[in-house]
């Protein structure tokens, strides 16, 4: 299909500058990520990288807890108030969120401070995971508010200004980490190295909002809304909460039933799926609030356009990913070290699902903005009990195998719900004829690359992987360029690549 819906090829490449310049921001963040996983997986022992991962999980869940779902209620009512032009209810929307998160947060890292100790050793029967618990606490507030901020500044569809936010962070903890190992200090380092980051980025986040809608923090230009804010924004905290147990809950009970090291080894296969995933992140999040806009006007056939799109270019964006770390997955992980290749088989698994989740495109999205969010906490419910009896069942007898797949069946089942039910409810779906573009690709790039390294001899080093993998990328790009782009991907491309070229560096405003 060569043409988009009437009126939606503006709104398309208006969508897609946004997800060049957030793809540009979370490229960027990927590669100081990465960079930051391999300086840790180096440097600390494998209990002190299993107390930090631990210590990370645990507060992203309880952040996410006080949030309340408020970034995705931002994202819906100042993406919806300001297509309306109703800055003033847009100002309270933001502003309430922060009454409620903001007084639940510090009540909570109060918690955790005082629960540290009796949660390190009557849980994880870890006593030196006590002051990495309290050194995390520390930072749920600061996490609350600069979420809150960044969530504001997208509902603006100010899309660069999460992209500074998100460079910014990985890089101050990249250099404020490898300042400190320097100085001697190992796992209190990082930790101190993590704090200080996430205290400049809150402010930075800050910041940036101010810069977009100065009106905020003036009491006299607000109108509060917070029953219809809390009403979505509840229920879609639910989920998100969930969600993240799901994302985490492996980690977690990896942590409960075995050993520190073990959540070592398994936390850089979970670090490297999270970097791999940035294609998926930079399109849904600017996707979130797009949804919301196009279904508040009631622009049915310009939303299922962008969906199939979306989709479509996630998929193709991502399989160059993730199929690579299930073909090549132990070189992988010989650049953190050779005691990590023993969680290939993990990584493989964690892959394949992450492949299931980006090929039913942005569904829950598309559930959660067009208004039903006790829809998505139902299906998160589902999603994170499999995933809970799984890891119960399989983490005793497989270890970090069982964790695994754990993790990828109640992503991929969750999915698969999402996709199914879009289409009961919408009537819409994610796939048309051009969809198998970049299956052919992937399939002849992955064919070609194990048929030569059967002939010739398997993947055994950094160099191998680099000749393996560039073989794989040639034939898959070549066989995406025979098949051809139809001219609004062709559109959407030059408008990506464009905005890329023109983001300015971190920092920059």
């Amino acid at each position: 299909m060569d043409s988009a819906a009437p009126g939606s090829s503006d709104k398309l490449t208006s969508m897609a500058t946004g997800a060049g310049i957030n793809f540009a921001g979370t490229f960027l963040r990927a590669l100081l990520g990465f960079g930051f996983s391999f300086m840790i997986s180096r440097v600390l022992t494998l209990s002190d990288l299993g107390l930090f991962t631990l210590g990370s999980t645990i507060v992203i869940v309880l952040y996410y807890f006080c949030v309340m779902g408020t970034d995705s209620g931002l994202w819906r009512y100042v993406s919806a108030y300001r297509a309306k032009g109703d800055i003033a209810r847009a100002n309270g929307a933001i502003a309430g969120a922060l009454y409620l998160a903001l007084p639940l947060s510090l009540v909570m890292t109060v918690a955790l401070l005082v629960a540290a100790g009796p949660v390190a050793t009557g849980i994880f029967k870890e006593p030196d995971f006590t002051g990495a618990l309290r050194a995390f606490a520390l930072t749920i507030p600061l996490l609350v508010a600069a979420r809150i901020f960044n969530a504001a500044t997208q509902g603006f569809q100010q899309m660069r200004y999460s992209a500074y936010r998100e460079m910014s962070e990985q890089g101050l903890r990249l250099l404020f980490t490898a300042l400190l190992f320097i100085a001697g200090f190992r796992l209190g380092g990082a930790l101190a190295a993590n704090l200080a980051a996430v205290l400049v980025i809150t402010v930075m986040s800050f910041m940036f909002l101010e810069r977009v809608a100065p009106s905020v923090m003036r009491r006299h230009n607000h109108v509060f809304e917070l029953k219809t804010l809390m009403s979505f924004s509840i229920p879609m905290g639910a989920s998100l909460i969930l969600t993240h147990m799901i994302l985490w809950n492996d980690t977690i009970l990896l942590g409960y039933f075995g050993t520190s090291s073990d959540v070592g080894l398994y936390s850089v296969a979970i670090r490297l799926i999270v970097v791999a995933a940035i294609m998926q992140t930079s399109f849904n999040t600017m996707f979130a609030p797009v949804i919301s806009d196009l279904h508040t006007r009631g622009l049915h056939e310009d939303l299922e356009e962008m969906f199939k799109r979306v989709t479509r270019w996630v998929v193709t964006l991502s399989l160059p990913i993730f199929l690579p770390l299930m073909l090549f997955g132990s070189n992988v992980l010989l650049i953190f070290g050779e005691r990590f290749t023993v969680v290939y088989l993990s990584l493989a698994i964690l892959s394949l699902g992450q492949l299931v989740n980006v090929s039913t495109g942005p569904v829950g999205g598309m559930i959660c903005m067009s208004g039903r969010p006790r829809l998505e906490t139902a299906n998160s419910i589902l999603a994170w009990l499999l995933s809970v009896v799984l890891c119960i069942l399989l983490i005793p007898r497989f270890g970090i195998v069982g964790a695994a797949i754990a993790n990828a069946s109640a992503t991929g089942l969750v999915n698969i719900v999402r996709s199914i039910e879009v289409k009961a409810i919408m009537n819409v779906h994610a796939y048309n004829k051009e969809y198998y573009k970049p299956l052919l690709a992937a399939a002849a790039g992955g064919g070609l690359s194990l048929a030569g390294m059967h002939a010739i001899g398997p993947a055994d080093g950094l160099l191998s992987l680099a000749v393996w993998f560039s073989v794989f990328a040639a034939v898959y790009a070549s066989v995406i360029f025979m098949l051809g782009l139809e001219r609004g991907d062709r559109e959407i491309a030059a408008a990506m690549i464009s905005r890329i070229r023109r983001t300015k560096p971190a920092g920059a405003v």
